[in-house]
């Protein structure tokens, strides 16, 4: 689309009929020599997450205005279709689409507080996702997209979509809602300060330490500890915490400790199981240095997590 081509000479054009041009309007300034087409603009949104916890339960909702030069009267139907990406192929791919999601004629637009016609308020829930997809929630791991790829068709028998719209149009200014994805994964907040008990440390296996540990999270599912060595260089050392690239990761509850590189360049490699209130998590280095921890769960409660 370019209808926001040569956006410089529009802002100087905006400059100077800015006393009588609506600032909800600022897309459609445009040279007569510029094609004028017409896009989605995103009004408000919730959460996209397929929350594989609660499929039934998750739901994205949007709504969205049809900006053109005649206040969306141009569009005569917005649709909506379908592309599944199967992250996770080794028990079949299930990837499929693009599959023909929804169609909103114009017939169903109404008039919009920013003198655009706008669409009906739209929800995709979790549910419709899969069925639309294809797919049971049993063949739906975390990773998996759902892919939606939107476009306006016009009364003169025009389309326009993200692959032919200006990138300033789909970029945060003038909010152009045309693909989105809805990702499978679930929530994961492991944060906190956890009670742990050290011992069999490689300076006196007969040592015990215990103290506390921050959990941190680094997004996506992955965490850090505050100290890794787990009071450790305490006994060892006389103080001290261990540091570096190590983290552990959780997909929808089931936890990976990951190798990683210290601050002195020595790699750490893990060992980890759950049982009831226990995490045990076993290390040694290249330097040498090595003991085995237990991290309690608050209250006396089991661990929710499994550990890969």
């Amino acid at each position: 689309m370019k209808i926001i081509n040569k956006i410089m000479v529009m802002f100087a054009i905006l400059l100077v009929v800015s006393s009588c041009e609506d600032e909800n309007r600022l897309p459609l300034v445009v040279l007569d020599t510029v094609e004028k087409g017409a896009y989605p603009r995103l009004i408000d949104q919730t959460d996209k997450l397929i929350n594989l916890f609660d499929i039934a339960g998750s739901s994205y909702t949007y709504n969205i205005e049809f900006v053109d030069e005649e206040g969306g009267a141009l569009v005569s139907q917005y649709v909506l279709d379908l592309v599944y990406d199967d992250n996770d192929p080794s028990n079949g791919d299930n990837s499929s689409g693009p599959n023909e999601y929804l169609v909103i004629p114009s017939s169903a637009f109404s008039q919009g507080a920013n003198g655009f016609l706008q669409a009906p308020t739209i929800s995709i829930s979790g549910s419709d996702a899969l069925a639309a997809a294809g797919v049971s929630a049993d063949q739906v791991t975390a990773g998996d997209n759902f892919n939606f790829v939107g476009r306006v068709e016009l009364t003169d028998g025009r389309t326009f979509s993200q692959s032919n719209s200006s990138a300033t149009v789909v970029g945060p200014a003038f909010q152009g809602h045309f693909n989105f994805t809805m990702p499978a994964s679930c929530p994961s907040d492991l944060t906190g300060t956890y009670d742990y008990t050290t011992t069999n440390m490689w300076c006196d296996a007969s040592a015990s330490i215990s103290g506390t540990v921050d959990v941190e999270a680094l997004g996506g599912g992955v965490y850090n500890l505050s100290d890794w060595a787990l009071g450790s260089y305490v006994t060892c050392y006389g103080g001290g915490t261990a540091g570096g690239s190590m983290s552990f990761t959780d997909v929808c509850l089931e936890v990976t400790v990951n190798s990683g590189v210290d601050g002195f360049g020595d790699t750490w490699t893990f060992e980890s199981s759950v049982s009831g209130n226990e995490w045990t998590i076993d290390y040694v280095n290249t330097y040498g240095e090595s003991a085995s921890s237990i991290l309690f769960y608050p209250g006396g409660a089991d661990w929710p997590i499994t550990v890969k």
